[in-house]
């Protein structure tokens, strides 16, 4: 069955409390100074981190789209794309962004790239052929 609504996964790694930031950054970085990833009012969750799976624990946060497909995913901060990942399964098309306070963040299960990086994508992709 394929699925009518593009599924974000968002995964903030190396967020552990206000405590945990001070092992990656010295930095203060205010939370409330995080962006939504889609401009989607009001937010719904799809999968919340850390739910229970048939064989795993849930590593993103998942947003609903209402069965729509599309929609602009922005940078919840400012950063630089640290890696791309294009897999069958898992992610699928996933982004890496890494942020001047130390975090991570991730967004997969995307229906596709933007046309400078699925170009660069590419360009990869025949450099290993």
């Amino acid at each position: 069955m394929i699925r009518l609504n593009l599924i974000l996964g968002l995964i903030i790694l190396g967020i552990t409390g206000a405590s945990g930031q001070q092992i990656f950054s010295n930095n203060k970085y205010p939370l409330v100074d995080f962006r939504p990833p889609l401009d989607i009012v009001p937010p719904a969750l799809a999968g919340s981190f850390g739910e229970l799976r048939a064989n795993h624990f849930h590593s993103g946060i998942d947003f609903r789209t209402n069965q729509r497909q599309g929609y602009p995913v922005y940078a919840i901060a400012d950063g630089y794309i640290s890696r791309l990942r294009v897999q069958n399964s898992g992610f699928g098309l996933a982004l890496y962004i890494n942020h001047p306070n130390g975090y991570t963040s991730v967004y997969g299960h995307l229906q596709r790239f933007s046309p400078k990086i699925a170009q660069q994508v590419k360009s990869i992709h025949y450099q290993k052929k």
